[in-house]
């Protein structure tokens, strides 16, 4: 199993990761806002701001003429808000306001990085008179110093490099065009010319039109007002307030156009149909001419003036008739739903006037007289009193009594209505036997005062509108004018640089995230305690040597006094209280670096020191490190023991500390699985036991491979040892598996390289620590004894490299 390629992911909260990201990581949130500062000072240094002005336009019309005539002028239109709006942003309208403005050519003003339109603003403004050649529209045409008072424009036409030279303030005219330059500061021309690359261009207005349409804004402000605000950004605040007016101006003129053509529309139109009216008289007049004198009738309308008199007066007559009628059947209806005294009182107005008025009204009066008597007695008694009966009598009685009275008014009205309609009907058998040059003349002359009306009519509303139209006048204005304003809008610096700090903030801050839901490491006794099974004790911790070793030494014996060898005799101590007679002692880690070897040189070095003889056996047959902590030879060793090509006594050296003897690894063989594993080397560790008190066995990490684990189950006290800042917390499943799957009885474990600065229950704050090989480095406190090692180890590492044989 390869423990270093897998990872864990942090799902819950825990202070002490969260310490540990702080504290290593606290740099990124300030290094990304730092960064994300410049990006937006870079950003806003070399971004063009960008200006706005606006105004405020109000829409409405006058019209003197309607106070005289009475009449809505053709003009006068309740316009959509939205219509004029879109109509304001329209590209025919922009075209329109662009044309108000000098814009047939625009000067430029390039640097190093940006480029400026001089628009009235630069040391120079060209006046174009001529464009012969329309192919150099919108190609940059240089202008340059020519020294003297002179001026110089360089283009390309054609593949072909053309320039033209005269005097400031005069002509440059070729095929190609004709324009003057105008300078009023040549010395500042001059110095701008050289400083910057100066340039005009010959506008195509729909290209430029669709350039600066981006930068125009119109929005409807108050419906009930007709208000619109229209605004305008550029680069350069003078254009946007020029834009600005020219928009508005542009649409004021453009609706009294659009209206005046209206009106000119209008009574274009009428004059063409009093045109073909007029001939149209002349002709109906004509024909009724000549019909008369064909038929000798000099009036025949006085034949038809009687009947005509009779069915109208008969006509009339019928109409009121009808008229009674309707209201004498209101009447009826109201009379026999048993009305109140209201329902009496409103049939009254209805015979106001009628010719049935006085035969009934003084009998609904007299019956609404009884219902109001009716009323005033149920104020003072109930239903059931005989007064009130007697006058519910008395109402019905007059009820019924006017109930026939309607009914005979009725009959007779209805007589004389079907009368009238009989003598209708024979005036009008007499007007279809009219003879049929009266019906002829008749139709003609119908004709004729159509025409006539027609004409009339016409020529009254040409006035009327000729009048109307000479009274009306657009009363649009501009509430607000645009101002040239030289704060610019944008870029926003606050918003910029709060956006940039922000999301700084973001990505330093997720940094520190993915760093806690990654982070993989042991630190302190605490994370090793909270990761290893319960099966796993934790048998001491040794502190961080903060000074630069190439690889594991023995130091006990340099330093005695030294925080490591304090801690290294409380291992030593915790180790009788696991097994006071232990005898093998194996130690173990994850991957190479976490320091087993200086674990095992130290262990074995401080257990000797108490008086009891120690061998260490280096085992790691395939990275031996265990000579190089004794400043040794790997020679003959345990290899060599294994295959038989050494005796015991021939490869135990002895070390500076007396009763600690050692084995190095020995020539690295093409098995070393197989010689861990065999009988042979069970022997010589059963050898070792009776010659030493404690036999310590360096093995190769577990995690990487699997030789050292036999001796971690045979020993009596197996180590397995951890790295603060080094071993990632998921090497604690290896731990797991020794137990589960190899069936350990029980395992011991070491943190190496706590950092004693902070408190711990298994570390040692006093300011030691240790490091070694493969790069390990620091500087800190070191007491007297370490301060000669220190110095010794230097002159050794020096020597080791440059003169000795690893």
């Amino acid at each position: 199993m390869n423990s270093n390629k897998s990872f864990i992911i942090n799902k819950k909260y825990d202070p002490l990761i969260t310490r540990t990201v702080l504290r290593r990581y606290w740099w990124w949130p300030i290094t990304f806002v730092l960064l994300l500062c410049f990006i937006a000072f870079i950003y806003l240094r070399y971004t063009k701001p960008q200006y706005e002005s606006s105004l405020v336009l109000q829409l409405g019309n006058k019209d003197n003429a309607k106070d005289v005539l009475d009449i809505e002028n053709i003009n006068s239109r309740d316009d959509e808000l939205s219509s004029v709006v879109e109509l304001l942003k329209s590209e025919l309208l922009f075209e329109k306001a662009l044309n108000r403005l000098n814009l047939n050519v625009s000067v430029f003003s390039r640097g190093q990085i940006l480029t400026e339109e001089k628009y009235l603003s630069g040391t120079f403004n060209v006046q174009p008179y001529s464009l012969s050649d329309s192919t150099i529209i919108n190609k940059e045409i240089s202008v340059q110093s020519a020294g003297k008072g002179k001026i110089k424009l360089v283009y390309n036409k054609e593949g072909k490099k053309k320039e033209l030279v005269a005097p400031i303030n005069e002509h440059l005219k070729n095929e190609d065009f004709d324009v003057v330059v105008k300078v009023n500061d040549p010395e500042q021309f001059a110095a701008t010319a050289e400083e910057n690359e100066l340039y005009f261009v010959f506008n195509d207005r729909e290209i430029l039109s669709q350039r600066m349409i981006n930068g125009l804004q119109v929005s409807a402000l108050d419906g009930r007002a007709k208000t619109i605000n229209i605004s305008f950004r550029s680069h350069n605040p003078q254009l946007c307030h020029d834009v600005t007016n020219a928009v508005a101006y542009a649409f004021i003129q453009f609706d009294e156009d659009q209206k005046r053509k209206s009106s000119e529309n209008v009574l274009n139109f009428i004059d063409t149909q009093l045109d073909s009216l007029e001939a149209e008289v002349r002709m109906s007049k004509d024909s009724l001419m000549v019909f008369q004198r064909k038929s000798n009738l000099s009036d025949p309308e006085s034949y038809g003036t009687t009947i005509t008199e009779q069915m109208s007066k008969l006509e009339d007559e019928l109409f009121i008739i009808e008229g009674e009628l309707n209201s004498l059947m209101t009447v009826s209806r109201k009379l026999s739903s048993n009305p109140n005294r209201l329902d009496v009182y409103r049939i009254l107005p209805e015979m106001l006037g009628k010719s049935y008025e006085e035969a009934l009204m003084r009998h609904i009066e007299e019956l609404h007289d009884l219902m109001e008597r009716k009323d005033d007695l149920l104020f003072a008694v109930t239903e059931d009193n005989p007064e009130v009966g007697l006058v519910n009598q008395k109402i019905q009685s007059k009820t019924s009594m006017i109930q026939r009275s309607v009914a005979a008014v009725e009959n007779r009205l209805t007589r004389n209505a079907k009368s009238l309609r009989q003598k209708i009907g024979a005036l009008e058998s007499q007007v279809f036997e009219f003879p049929e040059k009266r019906l002829e003349f008749n139709r003609l002359k119908n004709i004729q005062d159509l025409n006539e009306k027609y004409f009339t009519l016409l020529t009254e509303k040409k006035v009327l509108y000729e009048i109307s139209d000479a009274g009306y006048s657009s009363s649009n204005r501009i509430l607000k004018h645009a101002k040239i304003d030289l704060v610019p809008v944008a870029p926003n610096k606050r918003l910029i640089y709060s956006s940039f700090v922000l999301f700084g903030l973001i990505l330093g801050f997720g940094v520190l995230l993915l760093k806690y839901v990654r982070f993989n490491e042991i630190n302190m006794m605490e994370d090793l305690q909270s990761v290893l099974p319960e099966k796993a004790s934790i048998l001491g911790g040794v502190p961080l040597f903060k000074y630069s070793m190439e690889y594991s030494q023995l130091i006990v014996n340099e330093a005695p006094k030294s925080i490591m060898a304090e801690a290294m005799r409380k291992i030593r101590t915790n180790l009788s209280y696991i097994k006071p007679d232990y005898k093998t002692i194996a130690i173990s880690s994850s991957i190479s670096g976490e320091g087993k070897t200086f674990v095992a040189l130290n262990l074995g070095g401080i257990i000797a020191m108490s008086g009891k003889t120690t061998v260490l056996l280096d085992l790691d047959l395939r990275k031996p490190k265990v000579h190089l902590g004794f400043d040794s030879e790997n020679g003959l060793g345990m290899s060599s023991l294994i295959v038989g090509q050494a005796e015991l006594d021939q490869c135990i050296k002895h070390s500076k500390i007396e009763g600690f003897d050692f084995i190095t690894a020995g020539p690295i063989p093409p098995n070393p699985s197989e010689l861990l594993l065999s009988q042979r080397f069970r022997e010589i560790v059963e050898d070792l036991k009776t010659r030493y008190d404690v036999v310590i066995i360096d093995n190769p990490p577990v995690g990487l491979v699997s030789d050292g684990i036999r001796n971690l189950t045979d020993a009596d006290i197996p180590i397995y040892v951890f790295k603060s800042h080094y071993s990632k917390r998921n090497f604690a499943h290896r731990v797991r598996e020794l137990f589960e799957m190899q069936q350990l009885s029980g395992l011991n474990v070491i943190l190496n390289g706590i950092n004693a600065t902070r408190s711990s229950n298994y570390g040692y704050g006093y300011g030691y620590g240790y490091g070694y090989g493969y790069g390990g480095y620091g500087e800190g406190y070191v007491d007297d004894d370490l301060k000669k090692f220190k110095e010794e180890a230097k002159k050794k590492r020096w020597f080791n490299r440059f003169f000795k044989k690893k």
